[in-house]
């Protein structure tokens, strides 16, 4: 009995393609940054959000309530806390620059000088049907930045952005998460590059 090499690899190169959609579906989202946060995680509300769209400016001014240190959760509240966010994103909703600076402090960790963390904006992200706003900054400064590392991330929910950057929008209810973002687990990845790699041995065969 003569086995067709090529029906038997077609069933595996549709369960590769179905994993590799599915692995991809996120990035394929490409405005979105998907962001997955950790702790410690900063929540800041009372929050007052604005877009001009003739300068081209998105700003973020609220207060900053409480620090979660870790999963127990252990909550400590900010003293004279504040959060301030402004954005350089064009109508096409691409970020060419921006600052973050949360104040306050919490005395029972030691931070005092009015000054928990400062970034730089380097990415941006958005939902085309609406809410949220995430932002990728690198940490610059403020005495918490040795508790999130590099780079710190922001999800600013219920902003009164409608999907467009082509006309000003606002709101005065908005809330905003920041924290370390979690990376991909590196055990995806190597499925990923499995899955890759498995996809090229399939095509290298059938072309025997």
């Amino acid at each position: 009995m003569k086995i067709n090499k090529h029906a038997v690899h077609r069933p595996i190169i549709g369960l590769v393609a179905v994993a590799l959609a599915c692995l991809m579906s996120t990035s394929a989202q490409a405005v979105l940054l998907n962001l997955n946060l950790g702790n410690p995680d900063i929540v800041s509300g009372f929050m007052d959000i604005n877009y001009a769209a003739a300068g081209d400016t998105l700003t973020a001014n609220g207060t900053a309530l409480e620090m979660l240190i870790d999963d127990t959760p252990t909550i400590e509240a900010i003293v004279g806390g504040s959060f301030d966010l402004t954005a350089a994103i064009d109508d096409s909703g691409l970020l060419s620059g921006g600052s973050l600076t949360i104040g306050g402090s919490i005395a029972a960790l030691g931070f005092n000088s009015g000054t928990l963390l400062t970034g730089t904006l380097n990415a941006f992200g958005f939902n085309p049907a609406g809410n949220p706003l995430e932002f990728l900054f690198a940490v610059t400064g403020g005495d918490a930045a040795g508790l999130f590392g590099d780079t710190g991330g922001v999800i600013l929910s219920d902003t009164g952005f409608g999907g467009s950057f082509d006309t000003d929008w606002d709101s005065t209810y908005a809330i905003a998460d920041t924290a370390p973002p979690i990376p991909i687990p590196a055990a995806l990845w190597l499925f990923g590059s499995g899955l890759l790699a498995l996809f090229g041995i399939t095509r290298r065969r059938k072309q025997c």
